[in-house]
């Protein structure tokens, strides 16, 4: 039996050396035999030829062969040792160009360190196009949706189905204002007239209120405040009010963008106005308006004065208004993106000995946000990011408060120590995370498939990162971060969910290939993926309950924003997508509980169109689950049953249902 694999071979050449074969005419191609099943076939999947194959077992479909290629029962065994045996060819070969400093550091003590050798991934995706009567979207293959589209009768499920949602509740998150953002930008659709400077300076409210939309800001919006030196524009701010026409309009639009974001930040009952509400929603509105006026003025392509610290305050509102991805939001990105390019920014400032070191600085901080925002919102839209590292140098900036920097300096002070919060200290930390992120986002973007030594090397990388992150910006356990102040502990989670993020794009198209639950290469991956859309929810969670009324971060919950949204979304679908397969690496009652908290979330966002489609998926996956294993645990919308009982009795015989340790188990990940 154990010269069958190498002898085949041989026997199949001595026979044809013996018999002559007629040669096939010139313009016709040698017919092939059909080896894969019908299903494996028709989707183009990888077939290991079973019977029944490893991909319909999986997918509980049946498994059928043409007539004259079925492989026997009887021969399933020799089949399945000359696949092992081509396995164990390909990883020899590919050990010879693996060298030793490439082997990946463990990170987690619970994970089992992945093997050494460096097999691709043969099942490459090739994303997903949407197509309607009016649009026609492609998202990668690492898109939530197109993980939705990759399970054929849960995509079947849930265009089939109404989406049940629930009325929120009084302490929601989403049961605040709510801001219409209308269909299009403003500024790509020409959706406001082009005024004249004095008009636009005419809706400017009263100097008090200014002045406590300005203090708002500097307070409560630590994402966008980095793009301002304050002590530079509160000089400039006392000018304006001596004589407005005095500085550029460009600075004006930057002004009605602080205030709108200080409008964002606030809440209805700050306003003096019975419906509150209404007045918050339209004064966002007129400010938004003006920012694209402002722009439109200035020329804004022209890359003058700040252009670039307007237009990220406009991007970052239109992208605050809209619940879910929006594509108009990655095109304004892409004037963002290249705006900046126009300006250098992508170039370290000591590339220029003109310019001073307070403008130089700001720089840097300007290039760090616009890398954040052109990784996340594009891999929001399934799309690649639009900067590569190639095509910058600009240096990390330092960690120094704003009264650090003055315009008359000739040059910058050292860097403050990292465990000193300042202006600037979230930005480094997204900063340091983002750079592996990218080396990250363009492995997930490649059209070639992917050695997985690279992929552990991005891994590497990302660790190194998380471990440069400062001290007070780590995530640290509940109680230990109870003093931290709102904006501190947002950015802890917001840091915390880039490195899930991570590792979720690095390691999802390893678990989802149709072969990888039988491939051990691949278990890191496995292990880390589950790990990382776990915690991503567990984040979920945390924020949930925070950022109701009364709750740690009450006033931030505008923060909650579409990308923190998108990442859960794709958390959500791996993990449905897993216990679909059967895939769970023995985490089923973990993966389940973790789904049915996250089910009760997404029912309470009304607002968000995707969370229906997130708690629909998960209805059908926990309902079917049920159903297959005979256990009457979930009913059709995903709700424990009320007639599930648990007797004590079995805790002496050991033989405890999942159901009640899914219930009882805490299932923290922090």
């Amino acid at each position: 039996m154990a010269m069958e694999p190498s002898t085949a071979p041989q026997a199949r050449k001595t026979e044809a050396q013996s018999t002559p074969t007629p040669r096939a005419g010139a313009g016709r191609r040698r017919d092939k035999p059909q080896l894969s099943c019908d299903l494996c076939r028709r989707r183009k999947l990888r077939c290991d030829r079973l019977q029944p194959c490893s991909t319909c077992s999986s997918r509980g479909h049946k498994c059928t062969y043409p007539e004259d290629s079925r492989p026997p029962a009887a021969s399933a065994s020799i089949h399945q040792r000359l696949v092992q045996l081509e396995r164990l060819v390909m990883s020899s070969v590919r050990k010879v160009n693996f060298s030793p400093d490439m082997n990946p550091i463990n990170p987690h003590p619970s994970l089992a360190s992945p093997r050494t050798e460096s097999p691709s991934l043969n099942h490459y995706n090739h994303g997903v196009i949407h197509t309607s009567d009016s649009e026609l979207q492609y998202v990668g293959d690492d898109h939530w949706s197109a993980i939705l589209e990759s399970i054929a009768d849960l995509k079947d499920h849930c265009r089939r189905q109404p989406q049940m949602r629930t009325p929120p509740s009084s302490d929601s998150p989403q049961s605040g204002v709510e801001v219409t953002a209308g269909r299009h930008s403003l500024l790509l659709y020409g959706g406001c007239a082009k005024i004249s400077q004095k008009e636009i300076l005419a809706a400017l409210p009263p100097k008090g209120t200014v002045d406590r939309y300005i203090s708002r800001y500097f307070n409560r919006s630590d994402l966008v405040s980095a793009a301002v030196h304050g002590p530079t524009f509160l000089r400039q701010y006392e000018t304006f009010w001596g004589n407005p026409s005095d500085l550029p309009i460009a600075w004006v639009g930057l002004l009605f963008g602080m205030m709108c974001l200080a409008v964002l930040a606030s809440e209805a009952v700050e306003f003096t106005a019975e419906n509150g509400a209404d007045q918050q929603a339209a004064q966002i509105s007129l400010y938004r308006e003006k920012i694209v006026q402002s722009l439109m003025l200035s020329e804004y392509t022209q890359s003058g004065p700040h252009v670039l610290e307007a237009m990220i305050h406009y991007v970052y509102i239109e992208f605050a208004l809209h619940a879910d991805a929006d594509k108009d939001i990655w095109f304004l990105l892409a004037i963002e993106v290249n705006l900046a390019k126009r300006m250098g920014c992508h170039r370290d400032p000591n590339n220029f000995p003109g310019l001073k070191p307070l403008e130089s600085e700001m720089r840097r901080r300007l290039w760090s946000i616009v890398m954040l925002g052109d990784i996340l919102i594009s891999s929001q839209m399934g799309m690649p990011r639009m900067i590569s590292d190639w095509q910058c140098d600009t240096a990390e900036p330092r960690n120094l408060n704003d009264t650090d920097l003055d315009q008359d300096m000739l040059e910058l002070p050292p860097s403050r120590p990292e465990t000193e919060m300042t202006t600037v200290l979230g930005t480094i930390a997204r900063r340091r995370l983002l750079v592996a992120l990218g080396t990250i986002s363009d492995i997930a973007a490649s059209v070639k498939p992917c050695d997985y030594s690279e992929v552990m090397r991005a891994e590497a990388k990302l660790h190194e990162a998380a471990a440069s992150i400062p001290p007070p910006l780590r995530r640290s356990p509940t109680i230990a971060s109870l003093t931290d102040p709102p904006e501190v502990f947002m950015s802890q989670l917001f840091i915390s969910h880039l490195f899930y993020k991570g590792q979720i794009m690095l390691h999802r198209r390893f678990v989802m290939a149709p072969t990888s639950a039988n491939d051990a290469s691949f278990s890191y991956s496995c292990k880390a993926c589950i790990e990382a859309c776990v915690s991503m929810l567990d984040i979920q969670h945390v924020l949930d309950e925070e950022t109701r009324r009364g709750g740690r971060l009450d006033r931030m919950r505008w923060r909650v924003s579409s990308i923190l949204n998108h990442q859960f979304l794709t958390a959500t679908m791996i993990l449905c997508s897993l216990l679909h397969r059967r895939h769970c690496d023995q985490r089923e009652a973990e993966i389940m509980r973790a789904l049915r908290r996250t089910r009760e979330i997404w029912l309470r966002n009304t607002v968000s169109e995707a969370a229906g489609k997130a708690a629909d998926a998960i209805d059908f996956v926990l309902s079917k689950r049920a159903g297959d294993e005979g256990h009457p645990d979930v009913n059709q919308t995903g709700e424990l049953d009320a007639q599930f009982t648990f007797d004590f009795s079995t805790l002496e015989s050991g033989t405890v249902p999942n159901e009640w340790l899914m219930l009882t188990s805490n299932g923290a990940m922090w």
